[in-house]
């Protein structure tokens, strides 16, 4: 048995079934519930933050109230999660990998009727809608937890399919409908950004966790993303008008401000990667779901740091950002494992498979390389046989997304 191999069986033991010893015991989540962003919150920042924030819940309680129905999500972590909307959690129907002339087609042009349509009157879109086919009236405005959102990539694909169908579209008479909708998802947006440039799950805010700045399943990325194609005119969103193109522009530069003030780092002071969570006052990571603990988030500060290695003239700080988090991947990967998937599994566990392109765990214990994973007891495990069989079938506890990041670091540190 060679050298790497044995090294391999004996990090292993801590994310697979005890290969070679058996791992920590389960340890609980810190008492302390997720602190949603609260008058009384705002009330005691010092005098020169507070009016922005003020403002910000104002106007996010008057949107609230247009709502036919207030959504009402988790209080705290502790409590159970709402089911998903009807359909499934991510929208269906919305082809945003198609051929640019499919978006001429009157089928094409159909959806893009039926996109407006499922807008919300304050500008964003539910998750889970399903534009395959004309809209149910009684799912035409959202009840309970089924409000706008960044979720599930709700608003934002909607946004660029929007872009795609006016492109498409000149002359098109509904196209003008369209442009209308583009601009008020646009503008939900902006009013949706904290002042610091984080941006929440939710939109007029809802409580619990959603009011974090989320960085879970790409939330914020997404956002940031979206705003700076419009800001530099990108195709599909050359349409867009010079003076949003400016404000989209400013708003990515503040997103990308509070990205970089959210890194984490270790105990010797050095950038890593982020957390799927942060508190929306304060910055400070954050759990969320019950099984979602504080945690260095592998899967979502890959797709962080290939935003930040597309900025054209990256500054000393973002480079650190960039330096900090590739060193911390490398650390972190795991050697000769793959995934195994059951019939009709998409998630799947760790096996031993000497030669294995690197993997990474979702999860690791903040500060260390030890991959963790958590239970929907608000329980924290170092071995992923412990966990419960509907949160191992439920979520994905690895991933390969950082070895894009370690495939374009060599080209982005070549054009530097």
């Amino acid at each position: 048995m060679s050298p790497r191999w044995l090294s391999c069986l004996i990090l292993t033991s801590v994310v697979t079934s005890g290969l070679v010893q058996a791992a920590p015991p389960p340890r609980g989540w810190p008492a302390e519930p997720f602190a949603p962003l609260t008058p009384e919150r705002i009330a005691a920042l010092p005098a020169a933050e507070r009016a922005a924030w003020e403002t910000y819940w104002q106007q996010s309680e008057r949107l609230a109230s247009e709502l036919p129905a207030r959504a009402h999500a988790d209080a705290s972590p502790l409590q159970p999660m709402s089911g998903p909307p009807k359909g499934g959690i991510h929208s269906k129907g919305l082809r945003l990998e198609a051929p640019t002339a499919w978006y001429a087609t009157e089928e094409a042009r159909a959806v893009a009727n039926r996109v407006v349509a499922g807008q919300l009157e304050i500008g964003g879109w539910p998750k889970g809608r399903d534009y395959s086919r004309d809209l149910d009236p009684d799912r035409a405005r959202p009840a309970g937890s089924d409000g706008a959102t960044f979720d599930n990539n709700a608003t934002i694909s909607e946004l660029h399919y929007l872009a795609e169908a006016i492109t498409a579209a000149p002359g098109d008479p509904r196209a003008t409908k369209w442009s209308a909708g583009f601009e008020r998802g646009l503008r939900y947006l902006f009013a949706a950004q904290y002042p610091h440039g984080g941006f929440p799950q939710y939109y007029p805010l809802i409580g619990g966790y959603h009011d974090g700045v989320t960085f879970n399943d790409d939330a914020m990325t997404n956002v940031l993303e979206l705003l700076r194609d419009v800001g530099a005119g990108a195709a599909p969103f050359a349409f867009v008008p010079p003076e949003l193109r400016q404000a989209s522009a400013a708003r990515f530069q503040r997103g990308v401000a509070c990205t970089l003030a959210t890194q984490l780092r270790d105990a010797n002071g050095r950038r890593t990667v982020w957390c799927q969570q942060y508190d929306p006052l304060t910055l400070r990571a954050a759990a969320a779901r019950n099984f979602e603990p504080i945690a260095d988030a592998s899967r979502e500060s890959a797709r962080v740091v290939l935003m930040l290695m597309r900025l054209p003239d990256p500054s000393p700080e973002v480079r650190e950002a960039v330096e900090g988090a590739v060193a911390w991947f490398r650390r972190t990967a795991l050697h000769d494992l793959k995934v195994r998937r059951a019939p009709g599994d998409t998630r799947g566990e760790a096996i031993p498979a000497p030669g294995a392109p690197p993997l990474w765990a979702r999860f690791y214990e903040p500060g260390t390389t030890t991959p963790i994973f958590g239970d929907r007891d608000r329980t924290i495990h170092y071995d992923l046989a412990e966990v419960s069989a509907e949160r191992i079938a439920g979520y994905t506890w690895y991933t390969d997304a950082p070895a894009s990041v370690l495939r374009r670091y060599e080209k982005w540190q070549a054009r530097r």
